[in-house]
C-alpha cells in the first residue's frame, strides 16, 4: 500500500470573512425528529482522541471507549450520516466549513474519514488526520487510498488534550462534531489554538445550546442525549469556551434552529 506521509512544505492561508450558511427548509417531521431525538443523536458525534465519552477520567474508561469505537468502526458511517443528517443540513454544513481549509491542516477526530472527500485537495498542502481509535483510522486509510491523496495525508493516533506538535504548526485546524465529546473541551480547544500559526484559523462545526425554549429543552434532556449519542454534550456554550481559551471569533453562524454553530476562530 502507498505510504501515507506528511509534507513539511507550507503555503500561506488566505484570510476568511463571514459567510452565510445555507438556509434550511424543514418539514414538521424534521422538527419532530430534532426535538425528539436531539441533534446529537441524529448526527452521531465524530470519534475523537482523548475521548472518555464523559464517563469518567480513568485510563480504563478511556480504553473501553477506544475499544468500542474500534469494534464498530466498519459500520460507523451509517451512524454518522444518513438521510436524517442530510435532511437537516449537516452534510452541507460540513462541506461549507471544510472548503475553508487550506495549507497545512490538522483535523481532530477524523474518525472513518467522512470529511476526506469534501476537501479541496488543490489547496491543501498536507493533512494530519488524528483520532483516538486505531480501528477508525484503519477505515480512514481506505478512503485516503481511494481518493489518491496518500502523499498529502498522515494518519495519526493521538490525544486532543495533548497534541504532539510544536507551537504554530498548522494553517488550519478542523473540528466537526468532536468537541462535544471531549472530556475536557476547553483543554482540547486550547491545544488547537496552540498549534495554530499566527494567521491560521480554527474551523468548528459543533453542537451548541440554542436560545429560548429549545435551549431549556436541551438542558433538560442532556443527561439522556449524552449517553444516547456516545458522549455528546449538545448544550455546551462553544463560543464561550473559545473566548475563554483566548481565541478571537472571526465569524459565527447558527443553524438547525440554533443547535449547531459554524465558528471561524483566529489565534489572537
Amino acid at each position: 500500500q502507498p505510504r501515507l506521509s506528511l509534507s513539511h512544505d507550507v503555503s500561506k492561508i488566505h484570510s476568511v470573512g463571514r459567510e452565510t450558511q445555507p438556509r434550511l427548509s424543514l418539514s414538521r417531521r424534521d422538527v419532530s425528529t430534532l426535538v425528539t431525538l436531539g441533534a446529537a443523536a441524529i448526527a452521531v458525534p465524530r470519534p475523537s482522541f482523548g475521548l472518555d465519552v464523559r464517563s469518567g477520567d480513568s485510563g480504563s474508561d478511556a480504553a473501553r471507549s477506544f475499544d468500542a469505537y474500534d469494534a464498530y468502526a466498519p459500520s460507523y458511517d451509517a451512524l454518522d450520516g444518513g438521510q436524517a443528517a442530510t435532511r437537516l443540513g449537516f452534510d452541507e454544513l460540513r462541506r461549507s466549513a471544510i472548503a475553508r481549509a487550506r495549507g497545512d491542516v490538522l483535523e481532530v477526530g477524523v474518525g472513518t474519514g467522512l470529511n476526506l472527500p469534501l476537501y479541496d485537495w488543490s489547496g491543501v498542502r498536507s493533512l494530519v488526520a488524528l483520532d483516538a481509535s486505531q480501528g477508525m483510522l484503519s477505515e480512514a486509510r481506505k478512503r485516503v487510498l481511494d481518493l489518491g491523496v496518500a502523499s498529502k495525508v498522515h494518519l495519526r493516533q493521538g490525544d486532543a488534550a495533548s497534541l504532539q506538535f510544536a507551537d504554530g504548526t498548522f494553517d488550519a485546524v478542523l473540528d466537526t462534531y468532536s468537541l462535544c465529546v471531549f472530556a475536557d473541551p476547553e483543554t482540547a480547544l486550547r491545544e488547537m489554538r496552540r498549534v495554530l500559526k499566527p494567521k491560521g484559523i480554527i474551523i468548528c462545526v459543533e453542537h451548541q445550546r440554542a436560545s429560548g425554549l429549545l435551549g431549556a429543552y436541551q438542558d433538560a434532556t442532556a443527561p439522556l442525549v449524552t449517553p444516547m449519542s456516545k458522549g455528546c454534550v449538545w448544550n455546551q456554550d462553544v463560543r464561550a469556551i473559545a473566548r475563554k481559551v483566548g481565541c478571537r471569533e472571526v465569524s459565527a453562524e447558527s443553524s438547525v434552529f440554533g443547535t449547531i454553530v459554524t465558528l471561524i476562530l483566529s489565534k489572537n
